[in-house]
């Protein structure tokens, strides 16, 4: 597969009025999609008549692009609207004749699709730039949807569309490309967990920036998902669930921080080692702190890197505040080829319940179990409490509760005085000063790992005495809470960015699943809706709270695949909903709710953002029936889009007749009445069962803007 970004536009016209700025606009766009997205660029077609672009991007079979190649196409100039059109207007072009003098913006969609693209994103930089992209969508979604036979290997798959302005506005100057730049080089369109940035997250982004006009995107076609135009430039190929301090520290593979276990850990080797019986799987158990976890990931970084004893496949999927449709979906997604593969699953005493219960962490073990009886193939290797060890000759346990590892510990504490965020950090600790000091860390940590990593991340704050000793190396040993509390502050600049750090901490101990998301403005949106926040929580909050939290943050992907962000270790969330006042948890599912709603009516069109479905509701599991059903309808809705689309753009006349079309559907069955009153207004009435799901779409407005 081939990425490819081709870049176009006029900024000196015969007739119209020069943009001075395009010519460094392009050469900008070159830089950041060959740079920082890995695409392969050629020179800037730049400042050609229409039919000089038609020549240039279009040809014949021998200048045709590969069936998996990604081709992004980079239009900048003045846009012409006339009869219902959008035309990219040419150094020659004429505004009283753009169909004579400039291009059509569907002609340069089917330009590439002639040349044999499949994934192709228009980014449209000119005036008016929503108008093209709505006529480029009602002519190629109907005739590639209508008439797939006559382009055979040459048909469109996916197909977006990304500009400047609306249909009625103007684009100023630079202002869209410098917004877009700008939201790539973002973390907070994306971490450096989510694989690709999502072009809404890349809109919600610009459109912050913009002042004069309002950036837009829409996806015609799609194999599955929206296609993966924009790759994350921070991406780093990681598992889930290291501190974020760590994940930004050091790539994959690397130095680890990892210190000690040598005992458990040659135990897992030898159980992996072991040739019989095949369906065997191992529970790692101890109490909250003594590094399961930790423990589980690194054995995880040794099978991926080659080391220990055996060689597997392996697959490691995180289950804190998910439920076994998670575990599945991700074993579908990823299957374990060939015998010898590896299950690895962490937080299973975290698991939830689909339908909202409590029985999440009982109902994960006993799926595991007879994954580990029925796949004969794999091994399932999981961190579970000992009470939900199932009790069978084919189960073993690696007991960390059983271990005095206190050598382990000092190591441990020891790396993280030198290096508090992670391999090649550094703090005003020397080793030597680190190893001197760890024994009294170990000694007010009491055996848990948890309460020694918050204890040795707040010492690092402080120099060290002149005798290679902390500050408070000898004080009483403090309680987790504590300690959280005094890493904060101790991080913090100020008791202002505390409190703020503090508040947005919070809003993820009370978040589900992944967590939340910073794209799009959820996370400081919703915790602002939970705590009451008067001001409103700005970026610069969240990228301070990211900087303060890292050591005690994890970062993941949320069902839309974007990062999202959740406290490291439940204990620490769970000192946070301890400290929160009365109430807060009801204010979370309703501060979810509210956003849900604000955001439907503020953008109508868009579909339901997957990370509140997931926030949401305990709701029960959809029957066998309403999963059909829902199907059934996608399916319905899809084939009238399609035919609105063909006839709008072959047949205006027609669509002017239609103005608005409506698509009515139950899951259960529905009674339509229509009738009409004396003054000749109709009035439909659909009657339908409470439970019967009644879905509604309209069409009409989206196609004609």
């Amino acid at each position: 597969m081939t990425r490819w970004f081709l870049a176009a536009g006029t900024g000196t016209y015969t007739e119209l009025d020069p943009l001075d700025h395009v010519p460094a606009e392009l050469e900008g766009m070159i830089r950041l999609f060959g740079e920082e997205l890995s695409y392969d660029t050629v020179p800037a077609l730049l400042g050609r008549s229409a039919d000089g672009v038609r020549r240039e991007l279009g040809g014949g079979p021998d200048r045709c692009f590969g069936p998996d190649d990604v081709v992004v196409v980079y239009y900048s100039g003045h846009g012409l609207r006339s009869e219902g059109r959008h035309y990219l207007a040419g150094v020659d072009s004429v505004e009283a004749a753009p169909a004579a003098t400039a291009l059509a913006a569907e002609d340069l969609v089917r330009l590439l699709a002639e040349r044999g693209a499949r994934r192709l994103l228009l980014i449209l930089h000119t005036c008016h730039a929503a108008a093209g992209a709505a006529a480029a969508g009602q002519a190629m979604v109907g005739q590639f949807a209508q008439y797939p036979e006559a382009y055979q290997d040459q048909q469109l798959v996916s197909f977006s569309v990304l500009c400047a302005s609306r249909a009625y506005e103007a684009a100023y100057g630079q202002a869209f490309a410098q917004a877009l730049e700008a939201a790539v080089r973002d973390e907070k369109c994306g971490g450096t967990c989510a694989k690709n940035l999502a072009l809404q997250s890349l809109i919600d982004h610009m459109n912050d920036r913009l002042q004069e006009q309002h950036a837009t995107h829409a996806v015609f076609l799609s194999e599955d998902s929206e296609h993966a135009f924009f790759p994350n430039p921070r991406y780093k190929d990681l598992p889930e669930g290291i501190p974020l301090s760590e994940r930004r520290a050091r790539s994959w593979p690397g130095g680890t921080g990892f210190v000690g276990r040598s005992d458990a850990l040659g135990r897992m080797d030898a159980w992996l080692a072991e040739p019989a019986p095949p369906g065997r799987w191992l529970a790692v158990t101890g109490a909250p702190g003594t590094g399961k976890s930790a423990l589980l990931r690194e054995f995880h970084r040794r099978l991926t890197e080659g080391e220990g004893s055996g060689e597997a496949a392996v697959l490691l999927v995180d289950v804190r505040h998910r439920s076994v449709e998670h575990l599945l979906a991700r074993i579908a997604e990823s299957p374990l080829p060939g015998a010898g593969g590896v299950l690895v699953v962490d937080g299973v005493e975290e698991a939830e319940s689909p339908d909202g219960g409590d029985d999440g962490p009982r109902t994960m073990a006993r799926v595991l179990a007879e994954l580990a009886g029925v796949r004969q193939d794999i091994r399932v290797l999981a961190t579970v409490s000992k009470h939900l060890v199932p009790n069978s000759s084919t189960v073993e346990e690696v007991d960390l509760d059983r271990e005095d590892p206190r050598d382990d510990m000092a190591g441990h504490a020891a790396r993280l005085l030198a290096e508090p965020d992670g391999p090649g950090s550094r703090s005003g600790w020397s080793a030597e000063q680190a190893r001197e000091a760890a024994p009294g860390i170990v000694r007010r940590a009491r055996g848990n790992h948890l309460l020694l990593r918050l204890i040795a991340l707040r010492t690092a704050m402080t120099p060290p005495a002149p005798d290679g000793r902390g500050s408070d190396e000898d004080g009483e040993s403090p309680t987790v809470a504590h300690a959280l509390w005094d890493v904060l502050r101790a991080r913090s600049r100020d008791e202002g960015e505390f409190r703020k750090v503090c508040v947005l901490l919070t809003g993820l101990a009370f978040s589900r699943g992944a967590g939340l998301p910073w794209a799009s403005g959820l996370w400081p949106d919703i915790t602002a809706r939970v705590c009451r926040e008067e001001e409103p929580l700005t970026d610069d909050d969240v990228r301070r709270a990211l900087d303060v939290a890292a050591p005690l943050i994890a970062e993941g992907v949320d069902p839309a695949g974007r990062s999202a962000y959740r406290l490291h270790h439940e204990e620490y969330a769970q000192a946070l909903r301890d400290a929160a006042p009365r109430g807060t948890a009801e204010r979370a599912e309703r501060a979810i709710r509210d956003e849900q709603d604000d955001r439907a009516r503020k953008h109508p069109d868009r579909r339901r953002d997957p990370c509140l479905a997931e926030h949401s509701g305990k709701a029960a599991p959809d029957s066998e029936e309403e999963v059909r059903a829902r199907v059934l309808i996608d399916a319905a809705s899809t084939w009238v889009r399609r035919t609105y689309a063909f006839f709008t753009g072959r047949l205006p006349s027609w669509a002017r007749g239609f103005p608005e079309l409506v698509l009515i559907a139950t899951a259960r069955g529905s009674v339509i009445e229509e009738t009409t009153d004396g003054q000749g207004r109709e009035t439909v009435v659909v009657r339908a069962r409470p439970d019967s799901g009644l879905y509604i779409e309209k069409f009409g407005e989206k196609f004609g803007r």
